[in-house]
């Protein structure tokens, strides 16, 4: 089994989706948040269910819930979250 490890970006991410979602509901947001984590613990059992990608030269892996692109890396017993992003944002500008 891995250990799943959410990084600043991506807590920070997490937070900003949730913000961004409680303007209209704090019901969908919290859901929503809550939904991306249980698919980031799901890498705990499962890291290799998301498919490999390359982001500004860097090999990761994306996992995907609704609109949300999750990008991660996997080192030892290790599955490192990187960053979490609403697909509509311009990936150039990514942060990893």
């Amino acid at each position: 089994m891995y250990k799943v490890i959410l990084g600043i970006k991506s807590r920070s991410s997490l937070i900003q989706i949730r913000e961004y979602i409680a303007k209209d509901s704090i019901f969908y947001a919290n859901k929503t948040v809550e939904e991306i984590l249980k698919r980031v613990n799901n890498l705990a059992t499962f890291p290799y269910m998301g498919r490999q990608v390359e982001v500004h030269g860097k090999k990761l892996r994306q996992i995907i819930y609704k609109s949300y692109k999750i990008f991660y890396k996997l080192e030892f017993n290790r599955v490192y979250i990187l960053q979490i992003f609403h697909h509509s944002r311009d990936i150039s500008n990514l942060k990893i």
